[in-house]
């Protein structure tokens, strides 16, 4: 009898539930068969894209760049909470996704975003190889000394880029900041510089482009919250500083408070270029945003308590990460099967606010004309503050700034200001006189 129920535990033990991808994954079919048997639960997972299977599962996701509103499970199941539906995207928020008439359909978000409900950075969590502690405790590519001779043919600044059509507009802000420094741009946008090969013919890796520069623009293409991806993970790992442009609050992800440069941090392309000139002539100065890579300092007491307290997750728990977010899609689908857990009316996602989607867009104008700006406000300025010092010292200038006021004015307002009883009331009473003939 034992044996039989021992049996029976290690049947149940050995459970696997199918969770549906209700969309391919960029137009790819990667998901079908995944099976998640790494989170140490007593039970695995499997994905499938399979939709004959839709009456076994009780976990559906979309993924948002293959989202169709007129291709969805049935709602019906999603809204009596049968079913959940999740919205999968570790890309900057779609269109769609600002608007609550469809993000109100899902009920758990699968995103890079810290708030999401299944967390998955564009990182590998933990420490040893691969990880992103790793790669920021890597020893640099190069020294400086060994930047410095690089120096002869290449710009003190490097960006990989392969698109010009960045919601945030990054590319009007380099446009700008080439006007004061060299960039060399590899890529499909603003390219200048050839894709560098060795000897035998075969092309460098991005992070050996990268190792070359003392300075690398992780400029991300949207700026939304926690929205940072392998752009800064590059410098990090080769031993170059990473100026950053993304989520006002990058305190998740820097090695240290001092291992990067922000663009925020300077009012115009033209400081940040200036700021990039002065280290880029001053090793020391430079070699103190990569102390973190330094031996002889003690790591752990060096590293941001919050990229530790984000990243430095203990052995055999679930970071956020790509696998930690399928482990925790894989225990939903196990307690709602076995009815462990259950959704709440109120259990859906909303549209996401954080994102600032057109923070570049403007520079070029602006830093075009940024004196003239300037110069123009305060011409504006001498100027009403001249008409208000005349209109006040001659009654004949006041009452022809009264009747452009006038005329300007609509009908009921004009009745209510004769309505009154004062001296400027006689003044629009008199105009309303002569304006009759």
């Amino acid at each position: 009898m034992a044996e039989i129920t021992n049996a029976l535990e290690e049947r149940q033990e050995a459970k696997e539930y199918p969770i549906l991808w209700w969309t391919e994954w960029f137009s790819q079919r990667i998901e079908e068969g995944k099976v998640v048997n790494y989170c140490g639960l007593p039970y695995t997972c499997k994905f499938t894209l399979d939709r004959t299977k839709y009456d076994e599962t009780k976990v559906i996701i979309i993924h948002a760049s293959s989202f169709e509103p007129n291709d969805v499970p049935n709602l019906d199941d999603v809204k009596s909470r049968k079913k959940a539906l999740v919205l999968n995207t570790l890309e900057s928020p779609k269109p769609f996704q600002i608007k609550s008439e469809w993000t109100s359909i899902f009920t758990h978000l699968w995103s890079y975003s810290f708030k999401a409900d299944f967390v998955s950075t564009y990182f590998v969590a933990g420490r040893g190889p691969g990880t992103f502690l790793d790669y920021i405790l890597a020893k640099p590519m190069y020294t400086v000394q060994e930047k410095n001779v690089f120096r002869k043919d290449l710009a003190p600044v490097a960006w990989i880029v392969s698109s010009c059509t960045a919601h945030n507009g990054r590319h009007f802000y380099i446009k700008q900041l080439l006007k004061y420094i060299k960039v060399d741009i590899y890529g499909h946008c603003m390219s200048n510089k050839d894709w560098p090969k060795h000897p035998d013919g075969q092309s460098f890796t991005d992070r050996e482009v990268v190792a070359r520069y003392k300075f690398y623009l992780s400029i991300e293409n949207s700026n939304c919250d926690d929205y940072v991806t392998e752009k800064i993970e590059r410098p990090y790992s080769v031993g170059v500083v990473p100026i950053l442009d993304g989520p006002e609050d990058y305190s998740r992800f820097l090695a240290t408070n001092h291992s990067s440069i922000r663009l925020d941090d300077f009012a115009t392309p033209e400081q940040l270029a200036l700021r990039i000139h002065q280290l880029d002539q001053d090793d020391a100065a430079y070699l103190k945003y990569l102390d973190y890579k330094d031996p002889a300092n003690p790591v752990d007491s060096l590293l941001n308590p919050r990229l530790l307290e984000t990243f430095d997750v203990p052995q055999g728990t679930w970071g956020p990460d790509d696998n930690g977010a399928r482990c925790g899609l894989c225990k939903l689908a196990h307690d709602m099967t076995e009815g462990t857990y259950q959704l709440t009316s109120d259990k859906v996602i909303g549209p996401d606010p954080t994102c600032y989607f057109t923070k570049w867009t403007y520079i070029s104008w602006a830093a075009e004309f940024y004196w003239w700006i300037i110069v123009l406000v305060i011409l504006g300025i001498f100027a009403a503050v001249s008409v208000l010092i005349i209109c006040n010292k001659s009654r004949k200038a006041r009452r022809s700034l009264q009747t452009l006021k006038y005329n300007l004015m609509p009908a009921r307002w004009r009745k209510k200001m004769m309505a009154g009883d004062n001296t400027e009331t006689e003044d629009y009473q008199l105009l309303a006189s002569q304006n009759e003939y």
